[in-house]
Order: C-alpha cells, then sequence, then structure tokens
C-alpha cells in the first residue's frame, strides 16, 4: 500500500511539472517581437497642397507652365507604430488624403487653326489611399508631465481613388472660331488621365503628452513631396473641348498640420 502510495505521488508530481512546463510563459527575447511595444492611434490632419512644375515649358517647348499657388485639403487616417528601443521605431498605417492644386499652361506662339489650345486652367481635387512607412524617433521626457519630442522621415505610396478639376480652356473649336468653355468639378474620366499611383517622401516633426497610462495626443506638421511619376497628363483629357495642351512635369506637395491620439 505504501509503494502504491509513493508510486502516486511520483506520478503526480511530475504530470504537474510537465503541465507547468506547458503553460509557462517565456519571457521576450532578442528575437521575439514584444506586442507592448506596439501602439495604434487615429488622427485628422488639415493639409495646404500646391502643384509645382520641375520646368517652366512643357516637354514640347509649346506651353509655358506655371502654378497658379495653393488649396486646401484634408488627410485622415489609423496608424500602427512598432518602437525596437526606447527612441527608434517604424511606423505604417494607411490614410486617405484629399488634396491637389491649380495649373496653368499657355502656349508661347498663339495659334488660330482649328482644334487648337492657346489657354488652360485647371484646378485640381485628387484623393489618393496612401500606406506610409516610416522611421521615427522620439526625445526622453522634456518635461515633468511626460512630454516628448519626435520626428519622423520616409516614403508614402498612394493610390489615386477620386478625381476632379475646375477648369477654363480658351480654344479654337473645329469651324475655326474662337471659343471659352468653363467647367466646375467635372470627374475626369480615364485610369491614366491622372497618376494612378504617386510615391512621396514625407517627413515631419511635433511634440507628444500622455494623457493617461496608455493614452497620449499629439501635434505635428509635416511636409510631403511627391517625386515620382508625373501627377496630370492632359492628352489623355476627354473634356468640353477640342484640342489638347501641355503642362510638363507635375510634382504634387503638401504641409500637413496633425492631430492625432494613440491609444
Amino acid at each position: 500500500m505504501r509503494k502504491l502510495i509513493l508510486i502516486i505521488a511520483l506520478v503526480s508530481g511530475s504530470i504537474t511539472g510537465i503541465m507547468a512546463q506547458d503553460y509557462e510563459i517565456e519571457p521576450v527575447g532578442p528575437n521575439r517581437i514584444d506586442v507592448n511595444r506596439f501602439r495604434f492611434g487615429a488622427y485628422f490632419a488639415p493639409n495646404i497642397s500646391w502643384m509645382r512644375p520641375t520646368a517652366t515649358k512643357d516637354d514640347d517647348g509649346l506651353f509655358r507652365v506655371k502654378s497658379l499657388g495653393s488649396k486646401v485639403g484634408f488627410t485622415w487616417g489609423l496608424l500602427a507604430d512598432y518602437f525596437f528601443t526606447e527612441h527608434y521605431g517604424i511606423g505604417t498605417g494607411f490614410q486617405v488624403n484629399t488634396t491637389g492644386g491649380r495649373i496653368q499652361s499657355d502656349r508661347i506662339n498663339k495659334l488660330t487653326t482649328a482644334n487648337t489650345v492657346n489657354h488652360a486652367e485647371f484646378n485640381y481635387t485628387l484623393q489618393y489611399l496612401e500606406v506610409p512607412f516610416q522611421l521615427k524617433l522620439r526625445s526622453d521626457e522634456i518635461t515633468e508631465t511626460g512630454v516628448q519630442l519626435f520626428g519622423q522621415i520616409g516614403v508614402t505610396a498612394g493610390v489615386n481613388i477620386g478625381k476632379k478639376a475646375t477648369y477654363t480652356v480658351d480654344y479654337f473649336d473645329a469651324s475655326g472660331y474662337p471659343t471659352s468653355v468653363a467647367e466646375d468639378r467635372e470627374k475626369l474620366v480615364g485610369s491614366f488621365t491622372i497618376a494612378p499611383f504617386l510615391l512621396q517622401l514625407n517627413v515631419g516633426g511635433g511634440i507628444e503628452r500622455p494623457i493617461s497610462q496608455r493614452m497620449s495626443v499629439y501635434l505635428g506638421v509635416f511636409f510631403n513631396n511627391g517625386f515620382v511619376p508625373d501627377v496630370t497628363n492632359p492628352a489623355e483629357y476627354d473634356l468640353a473641348y477640342t484640342g489638347a495642351f501641355g503642362d510638363g512635369n507635375i510634382r504634387l506637395n503638401s504641409f500637413a498640420f496633425r492631430l492625432g491620439l494613440f491609444f
């Protein structure tokens, strides 16, 4: 009987040890991702955007091109950060960016032949679904309230999901009569009227302040510089005028003032 009790005790101890091993939570090692270093956020950002010709003339040298200034838009999105050290991390997410700009093209040597455009002004309203990828840096706490400075630099890839234009075009119609046409917020139809895919360099910084144990608010200023490809392609426009014009290589830039929340 004593031997039976001893055997049962030994077997029970062995099973308990095995179960304890199976359910033991291993500490995070150098090759494991620490889920506590992930954080998610949301933000809203009014922006000021403009289109910038890379040259004063179009590719054929027929039109003189210039920017007519900036316009106001906005961006909103969701973010995900992972800090692999206390001060360095990476960030991604997705965002919807409503942007645009104003461009004017004037024929250098005016023509009076049929189906000829001599002057065009376009005010573009564009929308992109974007995915950023950024290197993020943040300082130590600089005040007793936990305020930190941060900066980031990276690239953003965008897919066009909306394209409209308000425009005025002076041209000679098919009969050779001088004509002017103006349309408001007309949809640009066609896959290549506006760049379907856009790459931007983004850089920015700001301040972050905790408001609870896990939540913090931040405020920052960000610059986005579109560098490839050309945003507009007026040769593909099918609008209420005859003839075509050129606007050179147009880049899309913006400043955004971002207010966000991490949780």
